[in-house]
């Protein structure tokens, strides 16, 4: 396998994964909710068979939600994807924070980095999003697999993050749509008030997490680069 083909693969495992484990949460809590619903109608002895009705409908209107979200991901453009997520990312300011000592130089000397890129200190962000790409494809083609690996990562967790950020939007939608149907918002967050809080849940565990990794990935690069240069052409 190669480089590109193993850093994208996780939208064909982690990310799905990710997807379908909110579709069976979502999926048992209508259940939960529905059986709940016919234990009273039993009581009754009304017609059970609205209340399954419903339940089929609701749980093919959630896997329908889920097949979007993945439909998504796809179309986000990386410059959508970047502002909502880290706003800004930490390559646009790497050279500055190398220059005022803020960066975590874990592994490499941080003065020598200093001597290394005081050309790139107070150019724009930009361009220094633009060099430190440079020094990433470097890497790369070393065959340095820690900057492969920490690439995979970051782009993997920004997808989750982004994932639940749509498939939270999109609860809510059908919330709201299904409190229009039954007239009473208070079916809908009974059979998805849960699923919404664990996606509230992640979506900030996993923002932290893409910053992150965002974070480790350039000073990873960086690390390398540094030692690259010091040990000079073999």
């Amino acid at each position: 396998m190669s480089d590109i083909e193993f850093v994208k693969d996780y939208r064909e495992k982690e990310l799905s994964q990710y997807v379908l484990a909110y579709l069976l949460i979502a999926v048992a809590f209508v259940g939960f909710h529905t059986v709940s619903e016919l234990q009273q109608v039993l009581k009754s002895a009304a017609s059970t068979m609205p209340l399954i009705l419903q339940m089929i409908m609701t749980d093919f209107f959630l896997g329908a939600v889920c097949v979007l979200v993945v439909i998504l991901n796809e179309i986000w453009p990386d410059r959508v994807k970047t502002r909502l997520i880290y706003w800004k990312i930490p390559s646009s300011t790497i050279f500055s924070r190398i220059a005022n000592g803020k960066l975590d130089a874990a592994g490499f000397d941080l003065a020598e980095a200093r001597v290394i890129y005081a050309h790139l200190a107070s150019t724009p962000p930009d361009k220094q999003t633009s060099e430190w790409n440079i020094l990433l494809r470097k890497c790369r083609k070393a065959g340095h697999s820690n900057v492969v690996d920490a690439q995979r990562m970051q782009l993997m967790t920004r997808d989750i993050c982004l994932s639940t950020l749509s498939l939270l939007i999109m609860s809510i939608a059908a919330v709201a749509a299904l409190a229009i149907i039954h007239n009473d918002i208070r079916v809908s967050l009974s059979m998805l008030g849960f699923p919404m809080l664990y996606l509230v849940v992640m979506l900030v565990v996993t923002g932290a997490a893409a910053r992150n990794r965002a974070h480790r990935l350039v000073a990873l690069v960086i690390k390398n680069d540094v030692q690259d240069k010091k040990l000079g052409p073999t």
